[in-house]
């Protein structure tokens, strides 16, 4: 089922919510395309291992790489800079109240996706955008797959994306 036509599933969270979350979780190192891609590959995995959505906001096929539209559009404004402060409440991510909102953002979250959205970052915190980039341009990505089958702005499918990172996760890539 295509995204734009799906309705919200119970245990999703929106991905601005789940920019958020990996915004604080970086501590004020994260630029908006370190965001972009762990939420991708938080996606990705989420399906892989839970068989359902992390988020159901559409991701596109752009010219250079997978893209989730709606959080790219929230976090652009950041250029190549690091991102100071969470995108929905301007929450300063080195101030003293990041602890409370990092709190109430994991609990709009599903019990399971959030540790797998922390253990997504734990493993590619140190990657530097251009690393994230290459991991998400692979050949037989689900973004070379849908950019190969309807050029920019394609929708990447969940199925796409589960069955490529069921077979990372298997060590078949």
């Amino acid at each position: 089922m295509s995204r734009m036509a799906r309705q919200v599933h119970e245990g999703t969270t929106p991905v601005v919510v789940v920019g958020d979350y990996i915004t604080g979780l970086g501590g004020g190192v994260f630029t908006h395309l370190q965001v972009l891609k762990m939420a991708l590959l938080s996606h990705g995995y989420t399906l892989a291992i839970r068989g359902k959505p992390l988020f159901v906001e559409e991701i596109q096929a752009w010219r250079y790489g997978p893209v989730i539209p709606a959080l790219y559009n929230a976090l652009r404004m950041h250029g190549g800079a690091p991102i100071p402060h969470l995108y929905s409440c301007k929450t300063l991510v080195t101030g003293p109240d990041l602890e409370n909102r990092m709190r109430e953002l994991g609990g709009m979250f599903d019990p399971e996706n959030l540790k797998i959205v922390e253990k997504t970052v734990e493993v590619f915190r140190d990657y530097k955008e251009f690393q994230l980039s290459y991991i998400t341009h692979m050949d037989g990505s689900p973004w070379r797959a849908a950019y190969d089958r309807g050029g920019q702005f394609a929708t990447i499918e969940d199925g796409e994306m589960m069955s490529y990172y069921r077979r990372q996760l298997d060590g078949d890539l």
